[in-house]
């Protein structure tokens, strides 16, 4: 499984968009950061700080993904999920399609 410490969303769908991430803990519930991305638009990208700095733990959270909102649309998650590690790496997420029929897809 790869292993990143931050997370980037380049949108190349056709709407306004934000994430945050949603990340796995060891008892396996799913939680989402208070950390936000801000809108932004079409043709844009914007990483999150160290996953570390929003609240995941290396030792205890298991798995990350980023959880995006269309502005006037639906949410989705990115597909697959990765696991947090402070290896200064990055994943890359490629967001692309309408507000209501759009993926959330790992490309780097």
């Amino acid at each position: 499984m790869n292993q990143v410490q931050k997370i980037a969303c380049i949108n190349n769908a056709g709407f306004v968009m934000n994430f945050s991430i949603l990340w796995q803990d060891i008892h396996g519930n799913w939680n989402i950061t208070s950390w936000n991305s801000g809108n932004y638009p079409i043709n844009k990208t914007r990483t999150s700080p160290d996953l570390k700095e929003i609240g995941i733990d290396p030792i205890t959270d298991v798995l990350v993904t980023p959880y995006v909102e269309a502005v006037l649309g639906k949410q989705e998650s990115g597909s697959p999920c990765l696991e947090y590690q402070p290896n200064g790496l990055t994943g890359i997420y490629q967001v692309k399609g309408t507000t209501l029929n759009y993926s959330v897809k790992l490309v780097v």
